[in-house]
């Protein structure tokens, strides 16, 4: 008689524990099932999407569709985990074109809710299935027009430990319109609403522009500072919009990605956009912008991510490197609006161009195109929610019982100056900042940041010409640096040269003699500033996996230039004579990028001559 056998150890897991392991990976949150099931409506041709939670996603989440539709057979199909119509064979993961591929939605999300599928195709009868937490209870023919409506109720319901690991209705509700204004931007054409609790938050229209979507997502005041962008090389694409460099945010809340028309989180498009602005933005803060980014689907892995938020580049440098210099062709030929501080009342809506909007200097004055007849009777946007923890929007809108509207800010203004308004200074205020009249009104000019962009971008056509003057030592001094240091001296050796520090390798143990310092720092004590740069070079060199090497050799000089810059430029308090005053001014409006400082702080502003007349009830 054989012993028994002991216990197998290894063994295969119930279908519904499947489903709900599977549902811990899609199902991050109430948004996660929201994003799956607009993904789906999308991959179905719809043009119409129709979103109601309630109860932060908890309570229910219903999306109803115009697409294709299921019959009987394929309502109860879609149902199998791994059960899709969008790839057929292992090839097709090489070359994916859809939102959703997995077929692991639907099952998963029904294995944690309540789950309804009412679905029809052209011409056939609707039925509607129903779930509850993975099993199956009934399948009947309803009356449903094409399309699908898909009704989540009570989620987490059966698996509490998740339940209670999401955040309030609020954080939550934020993160679900996030979801639906990633989708309303996503395409031309799509119909989209969001109600919060029975209240519509979000509304696109098919008729409506790209422009107008922006409007309708993140305001009027971005709206009307974006400026496109198309860059296109070697069957890699980069098109979208960019916000001006002031609709800065700490946060990528108003920042969307799209690569093949999937949204995306990706720290290496986050870092390559707001890098490409450069020091147009404030050290840690974000642009508005909506960029797209199109290549061979073969390039790109888009199933890295159980959720489909990431993706993988096979050349994560090429993509980083396409970015910036996308970008910042864009921001280098565009600087921002100066904006009147006295307007109190709301700004004019935005017109969605009919052609892509040319930048103009404030001394342009641009004609409006025609006013659309859809926007006089539709009521402002609705305040944009954002994720959690909540950032307070600027005053986009106010009461639609205002009287006559102030006139909008000039729109975004190019770098070069030949459209420069001439400007007569007439006094200094506080002994910092330049009082100027011009044809559009009067102008606030800082000095210390006007003066600090003229030296900054004298420096860097100085270093790209020949390099900044080095003065060499008598003396060579030996430098001891620590390993870090040292390696990155060894790599940026030739780089530092044209900064005008001559490192020579000295001795066995990352020793270097000093043999000429940059002339410009005189008596100065040059060891700091290159063990400044020495640090930050070797941070930039291990930033985002190697990729943006040229990027950041570039930042790296741009930092030193910026820091000579900015003490050797005129200070806030010191007296200027008007003529003076002029030149600066001259030589303002000859800059690129001549109304902001080297760190992205505006340095002038408009209060256009129209509203200092109503002011004085002269209009």
């Amino acid at each position: 008689m054989n012993p028994a056998a002991p216990p197998r150890r290894i063994k295969l897991l119930p279908d519904q524990l499947i489903n709900r392991i599977a549902a811990g990976e899609v199902v991050e949150r109430p948004s996660a099932v929201l994003k799956e099931l607009v993904e789906n409506s999308l991959d179905a041709g719809a043009d119409r999407v129709d979103i109601e939670v309630s109860g932060g996603g908890k309570k229910l989440i219903v999306v109803r569709d115009n697409g294709r539709g299921m019959d009987e057979d394929d309502l109860l199909m879609c149902l199998e985990r791994h059960a899709t119509s969008k790839i057929d064979a292992e090839a097709d993961l090489m070359s994916i074109k859809t939102l959703g591929f997995r077929g692991e939605a639907l099952p998963s999300i029904g294995a944690v809710s309540d789950l309804a599928i009412t679905s029809a195709v052209e011409g056939g009868e609707g039925h509607k299935v129903t779930l509850a937490a993975g099993r199956l209870l009934g399948l009947a023919p309803v009356a449903a027009n094409r399309g699908t409506t898909v009704e989540v109720r009570n989620l987490f319901y059966n698996v509490p430990a998740r339940r209670k690991f999401l955040k309030s209705d609020r954080t939550e509700n934020a993160h679900l319109l996030d979801v639906a204004q990633s989708y309303a931007l996503s395409r031309a054409g799509l119909r989209l609403t969001f109600r919060d609790n029975g209240r519509e938050t979000l509304a696109v229209e098919s008729r409506h522009d790209f422009q107008t979507r922006v409007f309708k997502v993140l305001g009027r005041s971005v709206a009307e500072s974006l400026t496109p962008l198309a860059w296109e090389r070697e069957g890699l694409r980069v098109s979208g919009w960019l916000g001006a460099p002031d609709h800065h945010l700490p946060s990528t809340s108003r920042l969307f990605t799209y690569v093949l028309g999937r949204p995306v989180r990706d720290r290496l498009l986050n870092r390559a956009l707001a890098d490409g602005y450069g020091r147009l933005l404030p050290r840690g803060t974000w642009p508005a912008a909506v960029i797209f980014i199109d290549l061979d689907p073969a390039e790109v892995d888009v199933n890295v991510h159980p959720a489909k938020a990431e993706v993988r580049f096979r050349q994560p440098p090429a993509i980083y490197s396409a970015l910036v210099e996308a970008v910042a062709g864009v921001v280098g030929r565009a600087a921002p609006r100066a904006a009147s501080p006295w307007t109190s009342a709301r700004p004019a809506r935005p017109e969605p161009p009919s052609s892509p909007p040319r930048p103009s200097w404030p001394g342009e004055k641009p004609m409006p195109p025609p006013r659309p007849p859809w926007l006089d009777d539709e009521p402002d946007a609705p305040p944009v929610a954002e994720p959690a923890p909540p950032e307070p929007a600027p005053p986009e809108t106010a009461s639609s019982e205002s009287t006559q509207p102030e006139p909008a800010p000039p729109e975004a203004s190019p770098a070069a100056g030949p459209n420069f308004e001439p400007l007569r200074p007439l006094a200094q205020l506080y002994h910092s900042y330049i009082l100027a009249e011009g044809a559009r009104g009067l102008y606030l000019v800082d000095q210390h940041a006007a003066h600090e962009r003229l030296l900054f971008n004298k420096l860097k056509r100085d270093l790209a010409r020949t390099g900044l003057p080095s003065q060499s030592l008598l003396l060579p001094e030996p430098l001891e640096l620590p390993p870090r240091e040292a390696r990155a001296a060894e790599k940026l050796r030739p780089h530092l040269a044209r900064l005008g520090f001559e490192l020579e390798p000295f001795g066995e143990r990352g020793g270097f003699l000093l043999r000429g310092v940059p002339a410009v720092l005189g008596r100065e004590d040059p060891r700091p500033p290159l063990m400044e740069i020495l640090g930050a070079g070797q941070s930039q060199l291990a930033a985002l996996d190697g990729a943006g090497l040229k990027e950041a050799l570039a930042a790296l000089a741009d930092s030193w230039l910026y820091s000579l810059a900015c003490r050797a430029a005129i200070k806030a308090g010191e007296k200027m004579s008007l003529e003076a005053m002029a030149r600066l001014l001259e030589d303002m409006a000859r800059e690129p990028h001549g109304a902001y400082c080297p760190h992205g702080r505006p340095a002038i502003q408009l209060i256009e001559r129209v509203t200092i007349e109503r002011r004085f009830d002269r209009r």
